[in-house]
């Protein structure tokens, strides 16, 4: 044994010398040297003498960065990529290719990880495509691309990234927020979802959970919505996009404000003369909004749309879920509202609403927007699978005006139940119905109770 170890000593410096010589040349002569080289002999090709064409290949070689005060960080991504701005290159390999519409996101001033994820200060691969442990930004692949959008353009829908719009449209129909909590509304029975670009950035993942919950998370009380794969982008896309990173007021995406027109059509479709009138037309529960902007400010009433106890804790007004457009377009509307546009939306509408049809409109509205829908199904069918629960599924909801009276689920909406267990011994249900005392009016509940009245069969109606 003792004569080996002299071969092992010399083995191993041997191996230890291999690595500091590979060290060595890593550092002397790094990838993007080489990319760079490759780039200049693609760029001489285009010079018209041999004079101009060797000065472009022996161009010097360095590190190309970009610092972005706005945005606290430094990206080197052009250190390899040099011909993102060079439209003769729109069919060159990667790295060298022209990047498409890139005047609307100039690199020196938006940067690339802004967009794109990875790791900005990095020059090697993987590291700076961020595949590197720790790190939880990796490049986004090209087909979700669109998720970045939504850091900046924060004021309505994008229309280069209409998956975003798609993919909040799916989660409020789905009833997601009955589960979960986004932008702070919702029950927390699941994860909040305001972070979950930056917690788990992966596609490949919300792609398996959204197809299957189960087998991606033992135990999840997700049901399958059996989505179709337009949807299953669509909703990766707006998970994606949801971050906190606080972007500078530079980057601030303004959209176009929606005309006056867009805040009518608003006004009609969520039915708001049902209780407000203008010039003396309409509904005379709430306020008449004619010649509002001499009692309250625009912010004022943004805020009402946004979130009508803030203004009047006791106001029965709903609360509405439009962005910041929306709720902009319909405040210019209510602002120039005359008794004129009154008569036009009640003219427009196939017949006027009774008191009793308009409640049950608001109350299927609240059932879809605070995620009743997620659990009940679509129309209150039921059908979602429940482990352990008498019947093993959430009952429908169609006759339950024949189980219980009016106060009854009232009390139920509001304090919560928590379904009959099968099996004791058995894990308790994922799913239970939450306390929305406290969240929803009680003229939000009694509208989702005449909803559900609305559900039953005509033969089997009764006087409750």
């Amino acid at each position: 044994m003792k004569t080996r170890l002299p071969l092992y000593f010399l083995l191993l410096s041997a191996l230890n010398l291999a690595l500091v010589l590979a060290g060595i040349a890593q550092a002397l002569w790094p990838s993007w040297k080489n990319y760079q080289r490759g780039y200049y002999r693609l760029a001489a090709q285009g010079e018209s003498n041999a004079a101009a064409k060797e000065s472009v290949r022996r161009t010097s070689l360095t590190v190309q960065q970009v610092v972005l005060t706005g945005l606290h960080r430094v990206d080197r991504c052009t250190t390899c990529h040099l011909g993102v701005d060079d439209p003769t290159l729109n069919k060159a390999p990667q790295p060298y290719a022209y990047h498409p519409d890139i005047q609307q996101h100039p690199p020196e001033k938006f940067g690339c990880t802004i967009c794109h994820g990875g790791q900005g200060l990095a020059t090697q691969l993987p590291d700076a495509h961020g595949y590197v442990e720790n790190w939880n930004q990796p490049l986004l692949p090209k087909e979700y691309i669109t998720a970045s959008c939504g850091k900046c353009h924060t004021r309505g829908d994008v229309p280069r990234a209409p998956e975003i719009a798609e993919g909040r449209g799916l989660y409020e129909r789905h009833g997601c927020r009955g589960c979960h909590k986004l932008d702070g509304v919702g029950i927390s029975i699941g994860p909040d979802l305001g972070r979950e670009g930056d917690i788990r950035a992966d596609p490949l993942w919300l792609s398996r959970h959204f197809r299957n919950p189960q087998a991606v998370s033992p135990g999840s009380a997700m049901p399958a919505f059996n989505l179709t794969p337009r949807e299953i982008r669509s909703l990766i896309v707006f998970m994606l996009s949801m971050t906190d990173e606080e972007m500078a007021s530079y980057y601030t995406g303004r959209s176009l404000v929606l005309s006056v027109a867009a805040g009518r059509q608003l006004f009609a479709e969520n039915n708001c003369m049902t209780c407000h009138g203008i010039g003396g037309i309409g509904g005379k529960k709430g306020p008449d909004l004619f010649d509002v902007a001499q009692r309250h400010s625009s912010e004022w009433l943004d805020q009402l749309l946004l979130n009508p106890q803030f203004n009047d804790p006791d106001s029965t007004m709903p609360g509405y879920d439009m962005d910041i457009n929306e709720r902009a377009a319909l405040v210019r509307f209510m602002t120039s509202a005359t008794a004129a546009d009154a008569e036009k939306i009640l003219a427009g509408r196939p017949s006027n609403l009774s008191p009793e049809d308009s409640a049950i409109e608001a109350g299927k509205a609240n059932f879809v927007y605070y995620g009743c829908v997620g659990c009940h199904g679509d129309g209150g069918k039921g059908g979602i699978p429940n482990p352990n629960t008498q019947g093993g599924q959430i009952p429908s909801l169609i006759h339950v005006a024949s189980d219980y009276m009016k106060p009854e689920v009232a009390s139920i909406i509001q304090k919560g139940k928590i379904p009959p267990v099968a099996d004791p011994k058995r894990p308790a249900p994922p799913l239970y119905m939450p306390a929305w005392k406290g969240i929803m009016s009680e003229e939000g509940i009694q509208n989702i109770i005449e909803y559900l009245w609305s559900l039953q069969p005509k033969e089997e109606a009764t006087g409750w």
